[in-house]
């Protein structure tokens, strides 16, 4: 079972779910702060990957209603999606080993 779930499609599968569902994350809760020109894009996209001072005040400061009662991002959401993505983009380009 679990060498099925570590099999390079399978990975790369995870890997891209995992990754739009981040963004699907950052957006539900920056979308907000970007909609009411509270910040830009250009402010916000760094927030996807890297907490900064800016971010977290943005964050905390937004009184909008939110889909789902998202309030917060967390940037390792953003990290794990990436090595499970790369994980899976590696396996792919690597020769499969003869069984």
């Amino acid at each position: 079972m679990i060498k099925r779930l570590m099999s390079s499609p399978t990975l790369l599968v995870l890997g891209l779910l995992l990754s739009l569902g981040t963004f699907a994350w950052w957006w539900l809760v920056f979308r907000e702060l970007i909609s009411t020109n509270s910040m830009s894009l250009n402010e916000a996209l760094p927030c996807m990957a890297a907490q900064s001072d800016l971010c977290s005040l943005a964050q905390a400061l937004c009184k909008q209603n939110h889909v789902l009662g998202i309030k917060r991002y967390d940037v390792l959401a953003f990290w794990v999606s990436a090595l499970v993505l790369a994980g899976g983009l590696i396996a792919n380009v690597l020769p499969r080993r003869s069984a």
